[in-house]
């Protein structure tokens, strides 16, 4: 009879509405306001602060979005309980053609991401060059800085989210042939030179990206110095393209592994003749730099979101007895006490001859014992040399 009562209790615990082990936050989004959308733009802007909700809660949802007389609701779907929980706008301003929302979120653990020890790591990612695809385009107001500095941007904007480490090589051009990228030799869209990278910079995973327009709409009139005042008398927007596609590449098999195109407008509302420079103070201060730094934070937020479940990789590079010395140390999270799994490195070969990674799982777990900043170093059971550990192999947490 005792054994009965536990298992109804138990049934009717597992019963209950999983609302209650979910968190709650509140999250800021922001969009650029197009032909006085307001509805559209609160639509955007709701769908950055589910992004941000869900990294700090370390939840997967789905979106579902619906408008009721002109309203956004949005709708969250955890697909880790299978329940819905909901998410509502508490607050919004508008600032010119910005809307700023603010939206309190439920949302659910994922015991596949959050709970395990993947999400208690800093990945690192290395960020390249953003290569111009039409150079001539940087012309007005001096721009040609771009190809440097909106990477590097980027890296500052990722880095200040939290969630993943981020390191510029902008000095880095992956794509030879702009046109066609991410297009490659390799029959399955991997990159021959990623895996190089990565191994050159330590790093787990590369984001680069080509910027494909930064042209004006508006016709120029480079002759005359009164164009900012003529055009504002005649009511025409000095408008100018930002078109940007960025591509994440895993750093250990060079695989494709996310790519968007970030596709905005706006205001180039100062002199066609100043020469103010891409990343500039005064840049910022243009409607067309705010345009940017809102591409910016979405795309760091769309990184964040797609490495937050990976699992964290970090390469073996020294063996010692029964000591190992792994690339990750406490700017990734790493503490003293911490264990990993090994995993060794093989190379095999696809029917065109191509070198592919694969990790195989050596079954054997490393304890951390001592952490340096960018290093740590973990104890095996036995010696290094009898389990046939070697540099190259890696340690994964799951």
């Amino acid at each position: 009879m005792v054994i009965l009562k536990r298992l109804l209790i138990l049934a009717a615990a597992l019963l209950l509405p999983t609302a209650s082990f979910a968190k709650t936050v509140d999250a800021v989004g922001e969009a650029v306001i197009y032909n006085d959308d307001i509805v559209d733009a609160r639509y955007r802007a709701t769908q950055q602060a589910i992004k941000q909700a869900v990294l700090e809660s370390g939840s997967r949802v789905n979106i579902k979005d619906e408008l009721n007389n002109g309203e956004l609701e949005s709708n969250l779907e955890i697909r880790s309980s299978g329940h819905v929980q909901k998410a509502r706008i508490i607050s919004e301003e508008q600032n010119g053609d910005f809307l700023r929302v603010v939206a309190r979120v439920d949302v659910t653990p994922d015991s596949q991401c959050s709970s395990g020890p993947t999400s208690y790591y800093k990945k690192t990612v290395g960020i390249t060059g953003f290569e111009l695809q039409v150079p001539q385009q940087a012309r007005l107001g001096e721009l040609s800085n771009i190809s440097r500095e909106l990477p590097k941007d980027l890296a500052d904007e990722i880095n200040k989210q939290g969630y993943l480490r981020a390191l510029t090589a902008t000095n880095i051009a992956i794509y030879p042939d702009l046109l066609n990228a991410p297009s490659s030799t390799n029959y399955d869209g991997s990159l021959t030179n990623v895996t190089r990278i990565s191994e050159q910079l330590g790093v787990q995973y590369i984001v680069s990206g080509v910027i494909r327009d930064i042209g004006e709409v508006y016709l120029r009139r480079p002759n005359d110095k009164n164009t900012k005042n003529t055009l504002e008398e005649e009511g025409i927007d000095k408008e100018r393209n930002f078109v940007v596609d960025i591509y994440i590449y895993d750093g250990f098999s060079g695989a494709l592994l996310f790519e968007h195109r970030y596709n905005e407008i706006g205001n180039w509302d100062i002199s066609d003749h100043a020469r103010i420079g891409f990343g500039s103070a005064k840049f910022w201060t243009v409607h067309y730099g705010k345009v940017v730094r809102q591409v910016l934070k979405e795309s760091a937020l769309d990184t964040s979101e797609q490495l937050r479940c990976q699992p964290f990789i970090a390469n073996i590079f020294r063996t010692e007895g029964n000591r190992i010395h792994i690339s990750a140390g406490s700017l990734a999270g790493i503490k003293q006490g911490d264990k990993f799994n090994v995993y060794r490195r093989y190379e095999v070969f696809n029917q065109l001859q191509s070198a592919q990674t694969q990790l195989n799982n050596a079954n054997i777990s490393v304890t951390i014992k001592q952490v340096q900043p960018n290093f740590s170093v973990g104890e095996l059971v036995v010696d290094s040399h009898i389990l046939n550990v070697q540099q190259q192999d890696v340690v994964i947490a799951w």
